[in-house]
């Protein structure tokens, strides 16, 4: 807990305060009582009542205001902490993950990062929010209150101790390694169904298209899963959470009282005693079932405190501490390997991609292409050998440099909840409305955006939703405006039809700023003008050259180009 502590700190006085007013709070809460109890046996005297009963009356009302008062100050405070931490949480999350590695997501999976950012720091809230006043209330009301009723009537008094004690045995039983496991499966279990219930929500077409498999099957497996697990744990706690209920509840408790009374001998015991204990053994019990019933959210949110510890505890790549600034648009990779869970993805890696030249990465599908990007981006770092851009080992690079130095497009492209100007504008935020628009036009977007209601203004999922390939687009309009030497084009047009598709291509090829290119292309016809080809497979450069070149010789290109042209004329000669 040591991050949670940390953060913590600044809110340390503020946490302090809140559990000092908590504290003569739960002190008023019982003044009341005791005051009730007392004007009990003067209600037996004849009107005007005794001087003292107005002194109680007064003590009633002052301590019911300071207790509400303290009480609701205790709760903003603790609240107003809970929010403040759970903004920096987010905020520290949000500066964190975009230093982690790629593969550290591709390992969580797609719910993950929404886990952490969410669902874990919202469990917090009664770590934060309720447990420091609910732990005060616990401790200190049960010890008043049986401090105050030994001094009133200790026979009585260890009677009505009985049922609390119990009440709290079963909960620290429940808590306990003996049902730790049935809690750990059932918190699972409900995990499992949230999210295979979100990728049931977002796969509305494969479901309907395939009902009885796939994820339709998995949620429904997970539903009954959850059943399962839920149901053992009802049938093996939930007899002693009903007992615990039953022994706190006010009937159980009055009648005790009044059963014990009974058995010490009711001339032994005063009016205003009864009186005390069955006002003040309800009050006794109240925290303890109060504590009973945020025990789940206690347990989550500590397991959720776990999990973000671990998160921030996850190494960053790390910063140089002299950066270096790229000499040039070169690209290089010297015996670059990289492996990810003990799988080898690229062996023994060297290539170079002069200053302004086009180099394309083709293959098959996981060779490798994509990692390979990453890595000249740093997205993540090489197990062996060096990634240089502009002649500089990219781990010497300042982040936000080398960020600045490429500009992306990426197959699966998105945009921001922003205006298609700001959105085009990611790279180069000062550009102006013509420079936007001269880049939408190149990527074949403007004549699209104008004819929208908003034109440029119109902000992406509120105004206007865009199809894949209009993303795909923005994300070349973006590059294209970017001042980057340098351009990564992971599939950039992979979702474009054929004719726009070749004036993007033309559009890339003619970009005045002169920059160096790597395109990852599927369909050979894309590239055939680059520079250079290099052939991944199976994580190794087994081929490089140009079209010609490559095409001449007998390997893998040359057979991929077959296949595509063969396919090509299948589809041109059945259409």
């Amino acid at each position: 807990m040591s991050h949670l502590s940390e953060m913590l700190r600044p809110f340390r006085a503020r946490l302090g305060l809140a559990i000092a007013l908590q504290a003569v709070a739960g002190i008023c809460s019982l003044l009341p009582l005791i005051a009730l109890a007392q004007l009990a046996d003067s209600l037996r005297q004849a009107p005007p009542l005794a001087s003292s009963a107005m002194s109680w009356v007064t003590v009633a009302v002052l301590a019911s205001a300071l207790w509400l008062c303290g009480q609701t100050l205790a709760l903003h405070l603790t609240h107003q902490v809970d929010a403040d931490l759970c903004e920096r949480l987010r905020v520290r999350l949000a500066e964190h993950l975009q230093r982690l590695p790629l593969g550290w997501f591709a390992r969580l999976g797609p719910e993950g990062v929404t886990r952490y950012a969410e669902q874990d720091v919202r469990a917090l809230h009664q770590l934060v929010g309720h447990a420091p006043t609910d732990l005060v209330n616990l401790l200190l009301i049960p010890l008043a209150t049986l401090a105050y009723l030994l001094w009133s009537n200790s026979a009585l008094a260890l009677w009505c101790l009985l049922p609390l004690a119990l009440g709290m045995l079963g909960y620290w039983r429940l808590g306990s390694a003996h049902y730790r496991e049935d809690v750990a499966g059932r918190n699972g279990a409900i995990q499992r169904l949230f999210s295979d219930y979100s990728q049931f929500a977002g796969n509305l077409g494969l479901v309907r298209q395939f009902p009885d498999a796939g994820i339709h099957r998995r949620m429904q497996e997970a539903v009954r899963q959850f059943d399962q697990r839920f149901s053992h744990w009802v049938s093996r706690a939930g007899h002693i959470s009903a007992l615990i209920q039953v022994l706190l509840s006010a009937p159980w408790l009055l009648g005790w009282v009044v059963l014990g009374t009974l058995f010490i001998g009711v001339t032994e015991v005063g009016a205003v005693q009864v009186c005390g204990f069955l006002l003040l053994v309800r009050a006794m019990a109240a925290p303890v079932l109060a504590m009973g019933h945020g025990f789940d959210a206690l347990n989550n949110a500590h397991v959720s405190a776990q999990r973000l510890q671990e998160v921030l505890s996850t190494p960053p790549l790390s910063e140089p501490d002299a950066p270096q600034s790229p000499r040039d648009a070169s690209v290089e990779m010297l015996d670059v390997s990289f492996a990810q869970d003990d799988v080898a993805i690229l062996k023994s890696i060297n290539l170079r991609l002069e200053p302004g030249t086009t180099t394309a990465l083709v293959g098959p599908s996981g060779a490798g292409k994509s990692t390979l990007a990453g890595l000249i981006a740093r997205f993540m770092d090489v197990d062996s050998g060096q990634v240089r851009v502009g002649g500089v080992d990219v781990r010497q690079i300042a982040s936000r440099q080398l960020q600045q130095h490429l500009a992306l497009v990426f197959q699966q492209a998105g945009a921001l909840r922003l205006s298609l100007a700001q959105n085009i504008a990611l790279y180069r935020p000062a550009a102006s409305e013509e420079q936007i628009r001269a880049v939408a036009r190149a990527a074949c977007l403007d004549s699209w955006i104008m004819g929208l209601p908003k034109g440029y203004a119109s902000v992406v999922d509120d105004d206007v939703r865009l199809s894949g390939g209009e993303l795909q687009r923005l994300a070349i309009a973006r590059a294209l405006l970017s001042n980057a030497p340098i351009l990564l084009l992971d599939e950039p047009t992979s979702a474009i039809d054929p004719q726009t598709e070749r004036a993007l291509r033309s559009a890339l090829r003619d970009d005045a700023a002169g920059r160096t290119r790597l395109i990852i292309a599927h369909r050979l016809e894309t590239v055939v003008h680059a520079e250079q080809i290099l052939v991944l497979c199976e994580g190794r450069i087994v081929q490089r050259g140009c079209h010609a070149h490559l095409l001449a010789m007998d390997g893998l290109y040359r057979q991929l180009w077959n296949e595509q042209m063969s396919t090509a004329d299948q589809l041109e000669f059945v259409s």
